[in-house]
């Protein structure tokens, strides 16, 4: 299956009894002050349960990296699995928007997550748009709380000839204490996406900068709960 987003999902799911392997890298950096830079892989296996149902399953991996400012920082570590359901809704094209539900479910040992997603996506002529409304709660053993936040992707992209296209992706994230009952912080990102597509591989490149966040820290920008920039890599391999 070709990706042309890093950001958000497509409708499209893979062919009955297809597999991949995607590999993700994500950095995360700048907080305003000292260093800061969080590095999050991720190793993914994905599966054609038929061609409207794909599943997945992946590891999560987390490491920060901090000086001279008062955010700790972690050493390289498993932080969850995850379990991920996609049904295509429709065929696509036979309506003016093609839709598709995602679920995710993912456990850390001292956590658990639940990710619902709804995937609206539009194809015309060389240009592919989409819209992902993200919804996820966690909630943490020991501490007994409840986190939740909700993400909201748009990207538009151009396929330039067949194995190339660019476009350009938005996501907007917002972080509340318990299930939605006080928001903590948000912030918007805005940034360029490529993708290099053949018939066994495929490679998306995505760089974001926060253009605007709250509660302000700096410039207009929330580098609390956010950070400044954030790079995005995903290598998918059919198997």
């Amino acid at each position: 299956m070709i990706k042309k987003f890093a950001r958000s999902y497509t409708s499209y799911t893979l062919p009955a009894n297809a597999l991949e392997l995607e590999i993700w890298q994500t950095g995360r950096m700048d907080k305003g002050i000292g260093y800061y830079y969080r590095w999050q892989p991720r190793f993914e296996i994905e599966y054609g349960v038929t061609d409207r149902f794909t599943t997945a399953m992946y590891f999560n991996f987390n490491e920060v990296k901090s000086n001279e400012n008062s955010i700790p920082s972690k050493s390289f570590s498993l932080s969850t699995t995850s379990f991920e359901f996609r049904y295509r809704l429709t065929n696509p094209n036979e309506y003016i928007i093609d839709p598709a539900l995602y679920f995710e479910l993912s456990y850390g040992g001292d956590k658990i997550e639940y990710e619902p997603k709804i995937l609206l996506t539009k194809q015309f002529d060389k240009f592919i748009s989409v819209m992902n409304l993200v919804s996820e709660i966690e909630k943490n053993f020991p501490e007994k709380e409840t986190e939740s936040a909700f993400e909201l992707t748009l990207g538009l992209a151009y396929e330039l000839n067949k194995n190339l296209s660019v476009g350009l992706e938005f996501r907007n994230d917002r972080n509340y204490k318990e299930i939605y009952e006080k928001e903590e912080n948000q912030a918007s990102f805005i940034g360029p996406t490529i993708s290099y597509h053949s018939d066994k591989l495929y490679f998306v490149v995505n760089i974001l900068a926060q253009i605007s966040g709250g509660p302000i820290t700096k410039n207009n920008l929330d580098l609390i709960g956010h950070e400044k920039y954030e790079v995005r890599t995903i290598l998918g391999i059919g198997l």
